[in-house]
């Protein structure tokens, strides 16, 4: 009977440790979750230390080369993103549609509490599609017929826009035709499109919203849609015009770069326009505003790249001051700014080139800035 008595106080030993392995098991389960979210949302990104801003007064040498970096992007307005963006100090976010004005603002608000640099907040404001069509109505681009009628769009949209907390909006598209939506696009001839287009950009920057000409060289709405397919298309002197026209009439803040490969009146040596030198360089000579790539993550440009560390590196040499990268991971995110800084550690990138972006960003911004 001892014996027996024995073998059953043994038996009862396994069970127990196996009931402590098991609820071990659940609370490793449970952190590691919990590390996982808390990687997703950006936990282990690190935080930028705080600019310091004395009467509006930014010295360009008191960023750290990161802080310069990200600045230069722009990325999605995703509140659970909030905290990671923050914490990079990003130069931008972008506002998709929702399903409120309230929750517009209120994201809006939330991101720019805090903040010694503020966030450009930009929209896509044209067209025919608007980010604030669950409440909100405006007239489509192609019905537009007069000068005053289009610079009071721009005015309207402005005054909106402004309202809410919206600066920048990547409009008015100056492609000549649009063969893709249909809607997106001033209507007539390229003199048509180029006062339509001025008349809007005077009536939105009126409002203190800073206007964006876009696709820069053109023809981006005739091929195949960039967020899909890679293209390419010969460029002439009318895709050219609008620019020209906006460029001397120094109206317009800043041109959005296409994706489109391009050859004929400007060449873009075999790679996306927003990724070649040749096309960036070219419109600095007579545009000294901001100038903004198309959105990195479309397939018009990504799938030109073997991988994304390349893209990123040949995206920031090329000299674009704003580069739009819509991914949904703050981690994505915070690696790419990792990838130019060591790219300009290594010599690839020179530091000069992201210091002229970034002056130009914190001067739009309205700070002054020291060198």
């Amino acid at each position: 009977m001892k014996k027996r008595g024995v073998l059953k106080k043994k038996n009862r030993l396994p069970r127990k440790v196996s009931v402590y392995v098991f609820f071990i098991l659940i609370l490793l389960n449970i952190l590691l979750v919990g590390v996982n979210v808390a990687k997703a949302q950006g936990f282990f990104i690190p935080s930028q230390p705080q600019p310091l801003v004395v009467d509006g007064t930014i010295d360009l040498d008191d960023l750290t080369l990161e802080q310069k970096i990200a600045q230069m992007m722009v990325v999605l307005g995703i509140t659970y993103n909030m905290g990671a963006f923050k914490k990079m100090q990003l130069g931008g976010i972008h506002l998709h549609a929702m399903k409120s004005e309230d929750e517009m603002r209120s994201i809006i608000t939330y991101f720019q509490e805090s903040l010694e640099i503020p966030f450009f907040v930009t929209v896509d404001l044209e067209g025919c599609v608007s980010p604030f069509a669950y409440f909100k109505e405006f007239q489509s681009v192609n019905e537009v017929t007069s000068l005053g009628e289009s610079f009071q769009k721009g005015k309207t949209e402005g005054k909106y826009l402004s309202d809410i907390g919206v600066n920048v909006n990547f409009a008015p598209v100056v492609d000549l035709h649009d063969e893709i939506w249909n809607c997106r696009s001033f209507q007539g001839t390229k003199e048509d499109v180029s006062e339509l287009a001025n008349a809007y950009i005077l009536g939105l920057q009126d409002e203190g919203v800073i206007a964006t000409a876009k696709h820069y060289p053109g023809k981006t709405l005739v091929i195949k849609d960039p967020h899909k397919f890679l293209a390419a298309a010969e460029i002439t002197g009318d895709d050219l015009y609008p620019y020209e026209s906006l460029i001397d009439k120094n109206s317009v803040k800043a041109i959005m770069v296409s994706h489109l490969i391009t050859f004929g009146e400007v060449n873009s040596e075999g790679k996306p326009s927003d990724a070649s030198q040749r096309i960036i360089s070219g419109l600095q000579r007579t545009f000294d505003g901001l100038i903004v790539t198309d959105e990195i993550n479309m397939l018009g440009i990504k799938n030109f790249y073997k991988s994304l560390d390349e893209m990123y590196i040949e995206v920031f040499n090329a000299g674009a001051d704003i580069v739009l990268n819509f991914q949904n991971d703050p981690n994505e995110v915070y690696h790419a700014i990792t990838v130019i800084r060591d790219a300009v550690d290594g010599g690839i990138i020179s530091e000069e080139r992201i210091d002229a972006s970034v002056r130009k960003i914190l001067t739009a911004k309205g700070f002054v800035v020291k060198d």
